[in-house]
């Protein structure tokens, strides 16, 4: 009767132990859900830097061309 309730009280450990390993399991797929999750946000936020400093250094040479535009009308007159 003894042995029967040692093997008991392993499979009991053993059942925790797996119930363990699985809790741990499910937390680390979490865990790279949240981890994939925030590296797609950081390519996204990545490519709208990109998207807005194209624009901005757009907007910059079509202010440089105009005031090329403009100082060469000013020359011109000068002459």
């Amino acid at each position: 009767m003894n042995k029967t309730y040692a093997n008991s009280e392993q499979d009991v450990r053993v059942d925790y132990s797996l119930k363990l390993a699985l809790i741990g399991g499910l937390l680390t797929t979490i865990g790279d859900v949240v981890s994939t999750y925030a590296a797609s946000l950081a390519i996204d936020e990545a490519v709208q830097a990109d998207i807005e400093q194209d624009e901005k250094d757009r907007q910059l040479e079509e202010r440089l061309a105009e005031i090329e535009r403009k100082l060469e009308s000013f020359q011109n007159k000068m002459e």
